[in-house]
């Protein structure tokens, strides 16, 4: 990020015409890189929240509720994105819970689920296939095998740490700022931050034995 944000940021601002740049969330957390980016783009910075889909720490229950409103939202934008006669409706409101009320995960696990559905239309094109609870889990599972390649034993650490306290012990640290990057972690707003592990890989610290939700 240094080289793109901080070597390149006169370029970056240079053109004389409005330019919308999106960049990681991890990169505002860089004590360095952060006031080079708001001085270069005289603090035009916009952070885009993730839609809170859940009260801090109510993701984490078995009985959780969703917000209602949010919940909406998002099913609103996946199925203008998938017709209704395709996507069962309570396959859509798990597609929205598991993408942790982040667009880019939405739009990434409906992407796949119809990815999964092509192919088995190009094997048996005579059959009706719509979006379900089935399709789904594979879609999830193959989601969360790449989200599991790079993990390693530290990464596992920081991320149990973060689904217990809802914060990393260290949010300067290059590995969580990393996990944050890659939407292992996702950053919520009130009126204080807190953050939490992406939905699909709470299963991962599952498998591993590192929580215990029972």
């Amino acid at each position: 990020m240094n080289n793109l944000f901080k070597d390149n940021i006169k370029a970056l601002c240079l053109p004389g015409f409005r330019i919308i740049y999106t960049i990681p969330i991890a990169a505002l957390r860089e004590t360095a890189l952060k006031p080079t980016i708001e001085n270069e783009t005289n603090d035009q910075v916009v952070a885009m929240p993730v839609l809170k889909l859940f009260k801090k720490g109510e993701s984490h229950l078995a009985s959780a509720t969703p917000f209602p409103k949010t919940l909406n939202i998002l099913c609103e934008i996946l199925t203008k994105r998938i017709s209704n006669n395709l996507l069962e409706s309570s396959t859509a409101e798990k597609i929205v819970l598991n993408s942790g009320g982040v667009l880019r995960e939405l739009i990434r696990i409906s992407n796949e689920c119809c990815r999964i559905c092509l192919r088995l239309i190009r094997r048996r094109p005579e059959d009706k296939v719509i979006i379900n609870d089935e399709i789904l889990d594979q879609a999830i599972n193959n989601i969360r095998n790449d989200f599991a390649m790079p993990l390693g034993s530290v990464d596992y650490r920081i991320l149990q740490t973060t689904y217990q306290n809802f914060k990393p012990e260290d949010p300067k640290q290059q590995e969580f700022l990393d996990l944050l990057h890659g939407l292992y972690v996702l950053e919520y707003r009130n009126r204080q931050n807190w953050y939490d592990v992406h939905p699909i890989v709470v299963e991962l610290l599952r498998e591993e034995g590192l929580i215990d939700d029972s």
